[in-house]
């Protein structure tokens, strides 16, 4: 990850992976009335052409170069991206451009824009709507624009249907990059003119209204009620044959106990934020489904590879094979992890096999490896931090905690507010030794998750790196890998790079996350993707 990118990824990344520490609270509010259809002796159900979402996360603004929290859910049903992904996979596939391709030095990209497509007022789509939001969203460097600040050297329209990007350095990950969760959402430009305060770029106006392509229009916002309403954009490009729904309806509860009930009651259709145990339970309800997919979530403990005693490689071994793997995965999520054999998940095309990762539950091995270490009897005390209130977290570190009790090394734990605790771990001279992390991928490409997470350009918060790993040999594979276009030979130079890594246990690898979310059995066309963080497509959801 260049170090240019260094600048935005901080407050999207504090934001997003602190979530799990609880948001603000807010009231459920009200549905309006006329959504709800009751009959005697059953739960509350809701009208068959209207879907209500309970949101976990309030809304701070629709502008989609600006959102970089679960208000993604909303907005990418109102705005679209250049391409896409094909349905859970990490395949890009042609949205609002039809296709692209790139020079041989891979610096400049041509894209091929959808003819016919309109914006919901009007106008219609062209390669100057391309520009002004490539150039918008770096001029506004929030959220996602690290990926491209400092990246796009210019956006050209050689006729309305035609965008060339040039790049300042070759980038193979560059049309993985806008098919992105955020940020590259086209926006009208009409909208940017026309509302433009001084020299916001209509930020103020896309903070409670909406200017995209997408199915669905921005009907109402209501801040009291802590409601949000979308319809269908009957000038929609993919046109409304087939099942859909008309209306959607965010309502904005953050607390799981309370989306559960409306679940149960039918007062939701789906609910995006219940805890493992109440995710259990709702599956054996009747009327009640549960979807499950793989992600692409990490779920792993940083280790500090900067300080001693963990600078010593065999003793950042040694915890790895004293780490009880299966233990947690029972533990803390009730069976539900999916494996994780190294910085990739396994639906990654550039994953690791279970034979490139030695290390399991081996108290005997880790007692041997300590033996070699430059600590051969323990006697030392590690420090772990935690994020407050997060019990996943906790109980990981419990489990370390009383392992790593036999090989007579001592674990301190310590909870902080998630502010503070980034804070200090955003720097090596404070940053604890443990860190339990949770971490995806910013687009669909392997070097997004190898450079974030252990990138030497990546340390702390500049990306997500809390091991403080740097490794040349790993810098120059993952450099090799962006200036080709080749997959299977990119994909061989990122399997090397993690080989490196996971030999040297950078980090304590656990697992990757299961996405489950609950619904109302009447819900079809549910579709999840593990790079779109926890979206969903709105445009395929349909009820019976």
């Amino acid at each position: 990850m260049d170090s240019v990118r260094r600048e935005g990824r901080i407050s999207r990344r504090r934001f997003l992976r602190t979530l799990a520490a609880g948001g603000a609270a807010v009231g459920a509010g009200a549905a309006g009335p006329g959504l709800f259809w009751t009959r005697p002796g059953s739960a509350a159900g809701v009208a068959t052409d209207t879907l209500i979402v309970g949101q976990d996360t309030a809304v701070q603004t629709f502008d989609p170069q600006i959102v970089y929290d679960n208000t993604v859910r909303i907005t990418r049903g109102i705005y679209e991206p250049l391409v896409g992904l094909e349905g859970g996979t990490p395949k890009i596939v042609p949205k609002l451009a039809t296709s692209w391709s790139a020079t041989p030095d891979v610096k400049q990209w041509t894209l091929k824009l959808r003819p016919g497509v309109t914006f919901h007022d009007g106008t219609p789509l062209d390669s100057e709507a391309v520009k002004v939001t490539m150039e918008r969203l770096i001029k506004i460097n929030r959220g996602f624009a690290y990926a491209f600040k400092g990246l796009v050297a210019g956006v050209d329209t050689p006729d309305p249907l035609t965008a060339r990007i040039t790049l300042s350095s070759p980038d193979a990950s560059f049309v993985a990059k806008l098919a992105a969760i955020s940020g590259n959402l086209i926006v009208s430009p009409k909208a940017v003119r026309e509302h433009a305060t001084g020299d916001d770029l209509a930020q103020g106006w896309l903070k409670e209204h909406g200017a995209g392509t997408g199915p669905y229009v921005l009907e109402s916002y209501d801040k009291g009620a802590q409601q949000v309403v979308l319809a269908q954009f009957p000038g929609y490009w993919g046109g409304w044959s087939g099942p859909h729904v008309k209306r959607i309806i965010f309502r904005i509860v953050p607390e799981a106990s309370t989306q559960r009930l409306m679940v149960e009651r039918g007062e939701a259709d789906i609910v995006t934020v219940v805890s493992p145990d109440l995710i259990d339970a709702l599956a054996k309800e009747p009327g009640i489904a549960v979807s499950e997919s793989p992600t692409m979530r990490i779920f792993y403990i940083a280790m500090h590879c900067q300080r001693e005693p963990l600078k010593d490689v065999k003793i950042r071994q040694a915890l790895s094979y004293a780490f009880d793997y299966e233990g947690a995965k029972q533990a803390i999520f009730n069976g539900k992890l999916a494996p994780l054999n190294g910085p990739l998940p396994d639906n990654d095309p550039a994953h690791l096999s279970p034979a490139d990762k030695p290390y399991r539950y081996d108290l005997a091995k880790a007692k041997q490896l300590l033996s070699e270490s430059s600590r051969p009897n323990g006697g030392f005390t590690l420090s772990l931090s935690l994020f407050q209130g997060d019990p996943t977290f906790r109980k990981a570190a419990e489990i370390l905690q009383a392992r790593l009790k036999e090989l007579n090394i001592d674990v301190n734990i310590q909870e902080l507010a998630s502010s503070v605790l980034l804070d200090k771990a955003g720097k090596p001279d404070t940053a604890p030794d443990l860190l339990p992390v949770r971490n995806y991928p910013d687009y669909a490409d392997p070097s997004a998750l190898i450079s974030a997470t252990f990138g030497k350009d990546a340390w702390g918060t500049a990306g997500w790196n809390f091991s403080f790993y740097a490794n040349d040999h790993v810098e120059q594979l993952l450099t090799q890998a962006n200036q080709i276009t080749s997959q299977p030979r990119r994909i061989q130079l990122f399997r090397d790079a993690q080989r490196t890594i996971v030999q040297e246990a950078a980090a304590i690898f656990v697992g990757t996350l299961i996405n489950r979310v609950a619904m109302r059995s009447n819900v079809h066309g549910f579709q999840y993707n593990p790079l779109l963080g926890n979206t969903f497509d709105l445009y395929q959801i349909a009820k019976s």
